[in-house]
């Protein structure tokens, strides 16, 4: 069936379709149909759009062109939600270091390409840059605190974050004070200036195009903090059998900071929501990264209680929590009961949605997808029968939503597969 071209003047009417549904799953509440909502890789949206991953990682302009013909060719009734160009990742250290000042710490929450050339950041690897320019961005951490500073963090965080942790993590600021650390400061504010004029021109795009959005931003997740930006995950993980006492204190300072920030960021982006883009719906995404490496005990002690507290408060403040449960989850996921019911949304990328299901009930939101080696390399009519399978287990009683896979489709992903998920939602995902 032919699922592309759409003529304009069906963009108002999937507008507040989209909307209407989205805002209903979000708000725990019963929509006409399951969303349907996908990230491919970005060498998928490279290979589909014929451009190379560099290029959309470093070129606004090729990440315009791409991002018109992703919207143009996949604004389709069946779809709910954008595939996007470009790439960015994970900057929260500088959100911390940052918190006196709101405005700057969620500018700051994400890294791009023209960033990392300004900052000559030591923890991520960029295609066209350290990587050959058709491989994905990768966030690879490293040690930048010594296990002997977790009292330095504890008992000065903002100004261990700025004077010491920043000089070691950028090059460009290896030196405070320096020429090149005052122009750094200078290139980066422009660079972040041009970044919110693209970002509004996307916004209005989208809109004109059909697609709602929600005013969304990037939380902290405590201890996946001090393993990704401070310390490694290697590092971490011996300092929790090794200086337990000295992780937990610097946890719960970060929590703390954390909770800080939020209170700071959150209800003027609820006022957004309510004005600019009426709605009620506001997200903040807390893509998890320890969690599936820690033993149950570990995790309970260590991890959940810091990220319990951060996920409680951006509740009370009137926002949804969007959680990535990376990894398998399943020994964790009776934890998420202790969360207030209905205001939670749950993506998992490995842990079987049934037994999610099973488990929680419709406790939280759930999302997710079949298999990736299904959606990607299965048959057409493979990939609408598992999805159809999928919905009829686990869509009741709502609060579902459909991400393909659990995590992003492979550049090998064959379109017709996508029109395949697409039609079995349609016909599956009907409430």
């Amino acid at each position: 069936m032919e699922m592309v071209n759409l003529v304009r003047k069906d963009y108002e009417r999937l507008f507040r379709e989209r909307k209407e549904r989205l805002e209903s799953v979000y708000l725990n509440k019963m929509p006409d149909r399951v969303p349907f909502s996908f990230i491919p890789s970005l060498s998928w949206v490279a290979r589909y759009t014929g451009f190379s991953n560099a290029d959309l990682c470093f070129n606004s302009e090729a990440m315009s062109k791409a991002n018109m013909k992703l919207l143009s060719d996949f604004n389709v009734d069946g779809i709910d939600t954008p595939i996007l160009a470009g790439a960015a990742l994970d900057l929260s250290l500088m959100t911390l270091a940052f918190m006196d000042y709101p405005d700057m710490a969620t500018s700051l929450s994400m890294l791009t390409g023209p960033m990392h050339d300004i900052l000559r950041d030591r923890y991520t690897k960029w295609p066209g840059r350290e990587l050959p320019e058709n491989s994905e961005p990768q966030f690879i951490g490293g040690k930048f605190m010594e296990a002997e500073e977790y009292n330095k963090l504890a008992e000065n965080p903002i100004g261990f974050l700025n004077e010491v942790v920043l000089p070691r993590v950028f090059e460009s600021l290896s030196k405070p004070g320096s020429s090149r650390a005052n122009a750094t400061w200078i290139r980066l504010g422009m660079e972040l200036q041009r970044r919110q004029e693209w970002l509004l021109r996307r916004s209005n795009l989208l809109s004109s195009y059909g697609w709602p959005t929600f005013p969304t931003t990037f939380g902290v997740k405590p201890l996946d903090y001090i393993s990704d930006h401070l310390r490694h995950p290697t590092n971490l993980m011996i300092d929790l059998y090794r200086r337990p006492d000295e992780v937990l204190r610097a946890t719960e300072v970060i929590t703390e900071l954390t909770i800080k920030l939020l209170r700071e960021i959150i209800p003027p982006l609820v006022r957004t929501a309510q004005d600019t883009f009426k709605t009620k719906v506001v997200i903040v995404a807390y893509p998890l990264h320890l969690n599936s490496m820690l033993s149950p005990k570990m995790y309970n002690e260590f991890y959940w209680p810091s990220l319990k507290r951060v996920l409680i408060e951006t509740i009370n403040l009137g926002a949804i929590p969007s959680v990535f449960f990376e990894g398998d989850h399943t020994p964790h996921l009776e934890t998420i009961l202790e969360l207030p019911k209905g205001k939670v949304y749950g993506m998992f990328e490995k842990t079987d949605l049934r037994v999610v299901r099973k488990v929680l009930g419709n406790h939280i939101i759930i999302g997710g997808g079949i298999p990736t080696s299904i959606f990607a390399y299965g048959s057409r009519e493979k990939v609408f029968e598992e999805v159809c399978n999928l919905l009829r287990d686990v869509k009741e009683p709502g609060g579902f939503i459909f991400t393909g896979t659990g995590a992003p489709l492979p550049p090998e992903t064959r379109v017709e597969n996508i029109w395949a998920a697409v039609e079995a939602v349609k016909r599956c995902g009907i409430y």
